[in-house]
């Protein structure tokens, strides 16, 4: 009988020992974004939001879909270098240059998430990459035929999904260390 109590009592220790990982929805998770309903669609949208059952892998996740986002608008901004009266040369360099960079970063910013559990790094990638994401725009905006509505409005998409990236690692960082 004491031995039974002995291990019932080792099992119950080492069950209190182990870090909880609460379960989340989709929902819940993006009730700590600034954008809610474009979190909610943004991350429902990916089956592996399903098999996501925490906050720091839907954190990794919103990571991921910025990076994505980011390499997509690479792509359509060297587009727009192709087209007749497209972006200036010296506007399409930079935010080519720009974009290239937020995407590294968001990798750089998963990558720590993941791999480290470094909330603190992930965050900074995430708001160098915003940063970058953000500023493509201010040398287009100094030549004539340079700003287009196109990029502005990837430029705040990719703005959203930091936000949504950076607001669940925050709040992933604040479960854990509950």
């Amino acid at each position: 009988m004491a031995a039974s109590l002995r291990l019932l009592l080792v099992v119950a220790v080492s069950i209190s020992l182990r870090p909880i990982s609460a379960t989340v929805t989709v929902e819940d998770a993006c009730r700590h974004t600034k954008y809610p309903a474009y979190c909610v669609k943004a991350l429902s949208a990916r089956p592996e939001s399903k098999a996501a059952a925490d906050l720091p892998a839907l954190a990794e996740l919103s990571l991921s879909l910025a990076a994505e986002s980011g390499a997509a608008t690479v792509s359509f901004v060297r587009n727009l270098g192709k087209l007749p009266g497209g972006l200036p040369p010296e506007c399409l360099e930079e935010c080519v240059a720009k974009f290239q960079e937020a995407v590294a970063e968001l990798r750089r910013s998963k990558a720590a998430l993941e791999e480290r559990g470094d909330a603190a790094g992930a965050k900074a990638w995430a708001t160098a990459a915003r940063v970058d994401g953000d500023t493509c725009m201010d040398d287009c905006n100094k030549v004539e035929g340079g700003a287009s509505p196109d990029i502005a409005d990837r430029i705040h998409e990719l703005g959203k999904l930091c936000s949504i990236a950076l607001a669940l690692t925050n709040a992933s960082s604040r479960s854990s260390a509950a």
